[in-house]
């Protein structure tokens, strides 16, 4: 099932050797076919001890390079005109590592890559080996070296002394931005998601049903763009990204606490797509004992766009969720907080059309320039919402 349409048309070269993550690369090819990317596998000798060449057929749909012919694949797929768009080594033993930085091409996929970085395609390679390779001198130089050339490390995942292949999530997001066009490269971006809880005593909240996955697709898709991304949530993803820090919060005091320090350190762009709580409570020091009926004191939560807007004079993309209204009301509800907050963008919809924590949406996305209205996976939507903060409002 098709999941994205962020690798459509895209060709991927996935070169494997002999480490025994070279068992992941089926579920790895599947997961790039379904974010639209065609994948062509090439094996070495030692790959096919682990794993047969027509696992791989099946998952990619293509027949398996395990030997250059006369045809000169290599050249073919990976050369100054070839038809690929990246090459991904994934997984990557120390032996092919250490041959790629020295010119050594005795393998089908040392020569592709050799090949590759000589034709300055973009090639992404994913160590996986045991933790005393992987930090040996000899080959951090290499990794080194190759960083040098331009060629992107995927970081493995450090468990059991051992460097492990890592999430085939953080494999994908990865080839995307490699993709990606580098449109907001060099831009700092602030972005909030998720609820906040707001504490009533010990053991017990109020909240929302946000589940943050707005916020978190639009802090990736501005990621992809090449910018350096904050996201600020409550819901944290964990994904060991590049550029991409998560700063943990839990009430709306923590939410804006923890804003104005990350726009105070520098931004060219506010997202202000979490659902902050409007209300805090005087909360009790121990549990509230269980009555037929208790009290509870709320009181206005300070407005994060507001008190960000006292030391920020930049762009600020904001959200507004309505209940029960009609398109025509919630346009004018958009305009009025545009004006209001001075916004470069708003998103606008009613929770109740779709639910709230939702994966899909349907959102009024509302600028200087235009009105529009888009519907879809929230990924989808994300991408949308950027698309139109590049082309009206930079």
């Amino acid at each position: 099932m098709e999941r994205s349409k962020k690798l459509d048309g895209k060709l991927i070269v996935l070169g494997i050797t002999g480490s025994v993550a070279a068992v992941e690369c089926v579920k790895l090819s599947r997961e790039l076919k379904r974010r639209g990317a065609e994948v062509l596998a090439v094996m070495s000798d030692s790959a096919k001890k682990i794993i047969h060449p027509f696992a791989i057929e099946f998952a990619t749909g293509r027949r398996v390079i395990t030997e250059i012919t006369g045809s000169v694949e290599h050249v073919k797929f990976v050369g100054s005109e070839g038809l690929a768009d990246l090459l991904l080594i994934a997984p990557a033993t120390a032996t092919t590592i250490s041959k790629i930085a020295c010119g050594v091409a005795d393998t089908p996929v040392t020569i592709f890559a050799l090949t590759a970085i000589g034709s300055n395609l973009p090639v992404a390679i994913v160590p996986s080996m045991h933790e005393s390779m992987i930090k040996n001198e000899i080959l951090t130089e290499n990794v080194e070296r190759l960083v040098n050339l331009g060629v992107e490390f995927v970081p493995p995942k450090f468990e059991e002394k051992k460097a492990k292949f890592p999430d085939i999530e953080t494999i994908c997001l990865h080839v995307e931005r490699l993709l990606y066009p580098k449109d907001l490269q060099g831009k700092r971006v602030v972005v909030t998601a998720g609820p906040t809880f707001e504490q009533i005593d010990p053991i017990r909240f109020i909240s929302n049903r946000s589940s943050g996955l707005m916020g978190k697709e639009l802090a990736l898709e501005f990621w992809r763009r090449g910018s350096e991304v904050v996201l600020i949530t409550s819901k944290p993803t964990n994904l060991p990204l590049p550029n991409f820090k998560e700063v943990s919060v839990w009430s709306v005091r923590d939410m804006l606490r923890a804003s104005l320090e990350e726009v105070k350190i520098g931004c060219d762009v506010f997202v202000a797509a979490a659902a902050a709580s409007d209300f805090v409570v005087e909360a009790k020091g121990k549990k509230i004992k269980t009555s037929p009926s208790i009290e509870l004191r709320l009181r206005a939560a300070p407005k994060i766009i507001k008190e960000i807007r006292k030391i920020y004079d930049g762009d600020i993309i904001g959200f507004k969720a309505e209940t029960g209204t009609s398109d025509e009301e919630l346009m004018k509800l958009a305009e009025e907080k545009m004006v209001s907050d001075r916004l470069s963008m708003v998103v606008a919809n009613d929770v109740l059309e779709r639910g709230m924590g939702t994966v899909d949406t349907r959102v009024l996305i509302l600028t200087k320039k235009r009105s529009e209205w888009v519907e879809g996976h929230k990924s989808t939507v994300a991408e949308k919402i950027v698309r139109l903060y590049i082309e009206d409002c930079l």
